[in-house]
């Protein structure tokens, strides 16, 4: 059944509600993501710029701590916080400088239990594959393979009461959303973790974890080489296509978007009237920041909340906001 905007916003006068609020706020022109966190934890306000580059913060009842892992074996040890005022809170380094890869986690922790009604993510899209051959590596049960998928736990006391996956909805658009706020803001400009080809040597550097990889191409594992004893091999010459990547620049260190956010922390003018640009241009343009909001179903208070990017996913997003139980 179809309702005309009109006859929506006369059964919101009976029967107000956080839907409803949304719905008029939409008729004057404001993002329901914009609407529903004025009553919650916006983590897009300006007082969280603080937690910028700070392995934790603590901003009113709310911490927030930024952790990274090498593998899912490792423990997890300290990060540091990214904060801008259109997408949230993310982490730096890793494979993106500005949100939350798949070695790493925010926590959101409460001096108190609380119910949580809505939760905001933002920059999680669907259509990624296409734009960075990641085709085939979005293997959870349950989520479309052409989406990324944020992970999140809810948790009381330290025990995991539930833990749930989100995936994006939004196409990927060819132009940046940041971009429409802030010329400054670059695609390209929070990509870290990057693999250097010079001849027959290949290295992958990850800055966050202070991590450099190396191994040439036309060494041999013998452990591995023994999975294939008795079946037919073929030999292949790399070196042509290796040869390819020598000397290109596939991109500039990855801080630029950082920066430009750092050298603003202390101008809370500045900030504002980024955080106003971007509540103004998500109902004035058609372009999508791949914001997500989703209703939580636990029941139980808790008095910490985990996001990750769970592994087996093309993952990367930030953090917007949260919204309790009244």
């Amino acid at each position: 059944m179809k309702y005309s905007l009109k006859s929506v916003l006369a059964k919101c006068a009976l029967t107000p509600s956080l839907l409803c609020f949304g719905v008029a706020a939409y008729a004057q022109g404001t993002a329901q993501i914009d609407v529903e966190l004025m009553g919650g934890v916006d983590f897009r306000d300006t007082v969280f710029a603080t937690c910028l580059d700070q392995p934790e913060c603590k901003v009113g009842d709310v911490t927030i701590i930024a952790q990274r892992r090498q593998s899912q074996d490792f423990p997890w040890v300290n990060a540091r916080l990214y904060w801008d005022p259109i997408d949230g809170i993310g982490i730096q380094d890793g494979a993106q400088n500005d949100e939350i890869d798949i070695d790493e986690r925010v926590l959101v922790r409460f001096e108190k239990n609380m119910n949580i009604e809505r939760i905001w993510l933002s920059d999680l899209f669907v259509s990624e594959d296409q734009r960075y051959g990641s085709s085939q590596t979005d293997l959870i049960s349950g989520e479309p393979e052409n989406a990324e998928v944020a992970g999140v736990s809810f948790l009381n006391g330290g025990a995991e009461l539930q833990s749930i996956t989100v995936s994006g909805e939004d196409r990927l658009p060819w132009a940046q959303f940041n971009q429409e706020i802030d010329t400054r803001f670059r695609e390209d400009g929070d990509l870290r973790r990057r693999i250097v080809v010079n001849d027959d040597l290949v290295t992958l550097v990850i800055p966050g974890a202070d991590l450099t990889l190396q191994t040439p191409t036309g060494a041999v594992d013998a452990a591995k080489q023994s999975l294939f004893d008795g079946l037919e091999t073929v030999e292949l010459d790399l070196t042509e296509l290796l040869a390819e990547f020598n000397g290109a620049e596939l991109f500039e260190v990855g801080t630029k978007n950082f920066e430009l956010i750092n050298a603003m922390v202390n101008d809370p003018d500045n900030l504002a009237e980024m955080l106003r640009k971007a509540q103004e241009k998500r109902t004035s343009i058609s372009m999508s920041n791949g914001e997500v909001g989703f209703g939580v179903e636990l029941e139980m208070p808790i008095d910490e909340v985990a996001f990750f990017s769970p592994f087996d996913a093309s993952n990367d997003f930030s953090v917007a906001g949260i919204i309790f139980k009244k």
